[in-house]
Protein backbone atom coordinates (compact mmCIF):
# COMPACT_ATOMS: atom_id res chain seq x y z
CA UNK A 1 0.00 0.00 0.00
CA UNK A 2 1.41 3.70 -0.57
CA UNK A 3 2.04 6.30 1.77
CA UNK A 4 0.22 9.32 -0.01
CA UNK A 5 -2.97 10.24 1.29
CA UNK A 6 -5.27 12.69 -0.56
CA UNK A 7 -8.15 14.72 1.26
CA UNK A 8 -10.99 15.70 -0.89
CA UNK A 9 -11.79 19.29 -1.18
CA UNK A 10 -15.39 20.76 -2.22
CA UNK A 11 -16.07 21.48 -5.80
CA UNK A 12 -13.06 19.17 -6.99
CA UNK A 13 -12.45 15.39 -8.01
CA UNK A 14 -9.74 13.04 -7.13
CA UNK A 15 -9.20 10.27 -10.15
CA UNK A 16 -6.93 7.43 -9.23
CA UNK A 17 -5.78 3.63 -10.41
CA UNK A 18 -8.02 1.77 -7.73
CA UNK A 19 -5.60 -1.18 -9.32
CA UNK A 20 -3.36 0.04 -6.68
CA UNK A 21 -4.35 -1.56 -3.28
CA UNK A 22 -6.00 1.35 -1.56
CA UNK A 23 -8.20 2.07 1.33
CA UNK A 24 -11.09 4.77 1.40
CA UNK A 25 -12.81 6.44 4.46
CA UNK A 26 -15.70 9.06 4.89
CA UNK A 27 -15.54 10.48 7.69
CA UNK A 28 -17.98 13.24 7.44
CA UNK A 29 -21.79 13.23 7.78
CA UNK A 30 -22.79 13.22 4.18
CA UNK A 31 -23.37 10.42 1.55
CA UNK A 32 -20.00 10.03 -0.67
CA UNK A 33 -20.86 9.62 -4.33
CA UNK A 34 -17.87 7.46 -6.35
CA UNK A 35 -18.02 6.87 -9.88
CA UNK A 36 -16.25 4.25 -11.39
CA UNK A 37 -14.82 4.02 -14.69
CA UNK A 38 -13.26 0.71 -16.22
CA UNK A 39 -10.46 2.09 -18.51
CA UNK A 40 -7.97 -0.77 -20.30
CA UNK A 41 -4.49 -0.46 -18.97
CA UNK A 42 -2.71 0.45 -22.32
CA UNK A 43 0.04 -2.70 -21.58
CA UNK A 44 -2.51 -5.44 -21.49
CA UNK A 45 -2.60 -7.73 -25.01
CA UNK A 46 -5.85 -8.67 -26.23
CA UNK A 47 -5.59 -12.43 -25.01
CA UNK A 48 -5.22 -10.59 -21.44
CA UNK A 49 -8.19 -8.41 -22.34
CA UNK A 50 -10.18 -11.15 -23.34
CA UNK A 51 -9.31 -13.82 -20.38
CA UNK A 52 -10.66 -10.67 -18.42
CA UNK A 53 -13.62 -10.46 -19.75
CA UNK A 54 -14.33 -14.15 -19.65
CA UNK A 55 -13.79 -14.11 -15.38
CA UNK A 56 -16.10 -11.12 -15.71
CA UNK A 57 -18.56 -12.39 -16.92
CA UNK A 58 -18.79 -15.47 -15.10
CA UNK A 59 -18.93 -13.62 -11.78
CA UNK A 60 -21.57 -11.44 -13.17
CA UNK A 61 -23.83 -14.34 -14.19
CA UNK A 62 -22.97 -16.49 -10.94
CA UNK A 63 -26.44 -17.14 -8.93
Amino acid sequence: MGTTTIKWEEGKVIAFDDSVEHEAWNNSAFDRLVLIFDIWRPELTQTERDQITAIFDVVDNYR
